[in-house]
């Protein structure tokens, strides 16, 4: 079949014919780049005819001494710690980085700059990185600091002697009758964007009564505040106490048969929480509307509420440091409990090591005029629960209020209007 004659006039196709089809395909992939220029142009809203721009962007990585540098004494600030306490974290994370391409201080650097709430524009223009390359880097340090055995929770609770110092460390901080409280424990919603359908079951399960999007965090704290055990794998939906059963202590509490939840019942040992959570012999929670109007559980209440107060601060001094609690997460979904585990990994190491320097950190500031999304995660006020937990039996709370009585302490403030001293 002969080409039409418009075609054969062509001298390109004349060349191709004669060449062998060279000169044909050496004229289609001249055509298809200019197209591919002419499409470049138009995206970018310039000239059709413009030069096309070749490696618009040049991420070039600053060396760490020049970032400590540009930062100069706002360095702490940006790490959310003092810099020998940085230096000692990035000697623990090193042998776990990639030992190739930028250095362990500048990886350590950017993930904390993050997790203190920076965002990712900021980071990539002041250390010179691509936005890919700074996310790299954040999950290479969070796997890291989630790996590294010296930043694990502590939480030793068939250790006779770990039990016996942190009780004494509540009955000192708070001066309290109890010497036999080994943990606060919480909950607390930590917001997030909605998770895509691919990700979960069920996307309703993750909206909050509060109206967002958020993840059931359980955690225990101890009398310095430091985060003994946490676990974030329950949907917001569900509540405090079924959320505390999910995880491995919850379930080890809840087992009266487990041989070190009989130790501490034996040892009179307990945890202390709010009234989400139900009364047994290991979980020490509140009476229900002061105490009824009795003198003795009204106390009770009073200092329980005193050794309890420690996990809400522990929340409030680690959503103080870390903002990226300060927005709703933003990270792959599958990815945000790693985020929250290492930032309570981290909280608890800068406990540890930068206690004296907390009172005069320069960034207390930062949250002002700003959301805080780390709320209480309470999923059901007192009169919308199916049990009334007030009424159930727990033989641990009778004998506590039963020691005040013997010891007559009342809580400060109270006045002798109570006319029956009677408890069951």
């Amino acid at each position: 079949m002969e080409a039409p004659s418009a075609v054969r006039s062509d001298p390109y196709w004349s060349a191709s014919r004669r060449g062998g089809g060279k000169t044909m395909d050496f004229f289609v992939y001249q055509q298809a780049a200019f197209m591919n220029n002419i499409a470049a142009a138009v995206r970018l809203r310039r000239g059709v005819l413009s030069r096309p721009l070749v490696n618009e962007f040049h991420a070039t990585a600053a060396s760490f001494p020049a970032v400590r540098a540009r930062h100069g004494r706002h360095f702490e600030r940006a790490v959310r710690m003092p810099e020998p306490t940085f230096t000692i974290l990035v000697d623990k994370l090193r042998t776990r980085l990639p030992s190739r391409g930028l250095s362990a201080e500048l990886r350590t650097a950017m993930a904390l700059r993050y997790l203190g709430g920076g965002s990712y524009l900021d980071i990539c223009a002041a250390f010179g990185v691509a936005t890919a390359t700074m996310y790299n880097c954040l999950w290479e340090v969070l796997d890291a600091v989630n790996a590294t055995a010296s930043l694990d929770f502590s939480f030793m609770s068939g250790d006779p002697v770990w039990r016996r110092q942190t009780a004494q460390g509540f009955k000192r901080s708070r001066k309290t009758p109890f010497d036999y409280v080994l943990g606060a424990i919480d909950g607390r919603a930590v917001q997030q964007e909605q998770p895509l359908a691919r990700d979960v079951p069920c996307v309703a399960d993750y909206y909050s009564r509060k109206g967002f999007y958020a993840l059931n965090m359980q955690a225990v704290c101890n009398v310095q505040y430091e985060f003994i055990c946490m676990s974030c794998k329950s949907q917001e939906s569900c509540h405090d106490s079924a959320a505390f059963t999910s995880t491995d202590l919850g379930a080890m509490l809840m087992n009266p048969r487990d041989a070190t939840t009989m130790q501490l019942i034996q040892a009179g040992y307990c945890f202390v929480g709010d009234e989400a959570y139900a009364a047994g012999e290991v979980m020490a929670v509140p009476w229900l509307g002061s105490g009824g109007g009795n003198r003795w559980r009204d106390s009770y209440n009073y200092f329980l509420s005193s050794c309890r107060v420690h996990i809400e601060q522990a929340f409030g001094i680690l959503v103080w440091r870390w903002g990226v609690f300060w927005r709703p997460l933003r990270v792959p979904f599958l990815k945000r409990p790693s985020l929250i585990r290492a930032c309570f990994k981290l909280h608890n190491y800068c406990r540890r090591y930068a206690c004296a320097e907390e009172a005069s950190s320069p960034f207390e500031m930062d949250s002002i005029e700003g959301s805080v999304y780390f709320c209480e995660s309470d999923s059901a006020q007192p009169g919308e629960r199916g049990r009334r937990r007030d009424s159930e039996r727990s033989h641990l709370r009778g004998r506590m209020t039963d020691r005040l009585a013997e010891l007559g302490m009342s809580s400060p403030g109270v006045n002798p209007m109570y006319e029956s001293d009677t408890f069951f």
